[in-house]
Order: structure tokens, then C-alpha cells, then sequence
């Protein structure tokens, strides 16, 4: 079983080395094959699936970076378990969820819940984020209310 410290410095690769990076040979180093990666609107169930959509978002959104190392970031783990606070900046440069390209900078909020194999490799990622937030500035939606 993976130590806590060594679980924190995968959720860490995976922030910075895979989605900050794009670096595809971390993903084979901490993920399972047959993990899963779950949004609200979206669940992978593999490690190769999980890889395209890390691809197609650096592509979407350029200079895509996830922070956990500053004011709003934060990591923490267990043995089987780990969490990460994050907040993500980019621009916005080609079609995602049938909105075309804003070329707008864009920065949202989120945090990822984590579980590891008892080898050490991550076998989920739960994230919540503020999706709509997004789609607000990229012009995905429009707002209904301004009080």
C-alpha cells in the first residue's frame, strides 16, 4: 500500500504533469486501466478514454493550467484516499460542448476526490466544478437573472 505522502505527490502529478502538462506517460505511471474519471456530465471508465479527454482539452483550451499551490489550492491524502482543491485558467480556443471558440481567458474552481488501489495506482477521480461558470464566459449560456 502507497503511503500518504506518496499518494499526494500523484494527485499532484495529475494536476500539474497530466492536465497542466500533457504528459501521457505519468497517466500510465499513476492511473489504473480501468479507471474512472467522473464529471456531472460525463463518466469515463478507462485509463485510454481518460487520456483523449485530457488531449482534446488541451486542445479546446490553451495554456490550460491547473493551480493547487496557491491561496485557492490545496492536496491532502490518505492511504486509499486523497482530495485536491484547484482552480484552473486557460483560454478558450476551439469548440467544447457545441460552443465554438470565444477566445476568451477562462479560470474556474473545483475539487477532485480521489481513491488509490491498494498498489497505489488511482482507480477514481469524482470532480466537481463550476461547469456553469465556465459556459458563462465562453458565452455557452446565457445569465437568467441579474439582481
Amino acid at each position: 500500500m502507497a503511503t500518504a505522502k506518496e499518494n499526494e505527490k500523484k494527485i499532484l502529478a495529475f494536476f500539474r504533469d497530466v492536465w497542466s502538462e500533457g504528459n501521457m506517460e505519468v497517466v500510465d505511471q499513476i492511473l489504473s486501466p480501468d479507471f474512472n474519471f467522473i464529471l456531472a456530465f460525463a463518466h469515463l471508465k478507462d485509463r485510454e478514454s481518460f487520456k483523449k479527454l485530457v488531449q482534446a482539452n488541451r486542445r479546446i483550451f490553451e495554456n490550460l493550467t491547473y493551480h493547487v499551490d496557491d491561496d485557492e489550492g490545496d492536496v491532502v491524502a490518505t492511504e486509499d484516499k486523497g482530495a485536491g482543491c484547484w482552480r484552473m485558467t486557460s483560454r478558450h480556443v476551439d469548440t467544447w460542448r457545441n460552443v465554438p471558440a470565444s477566445n476568451k481567458d477562462v479560470e474556474i474552481k473545483g475539487i477532485s476526490f480521489f481513491k488509490f488501489s491498494p498498489d497505489g495506482l488511482m482507480t477514481e477521480a469524482r470532480v466537481q466544478n463550476d461547469v456553469m461558470g465556465l459556459m458563462r464566459q465562453i458565452d455557452g449560456i446565457k445569465v437568467l437573472y441579474d439582481f
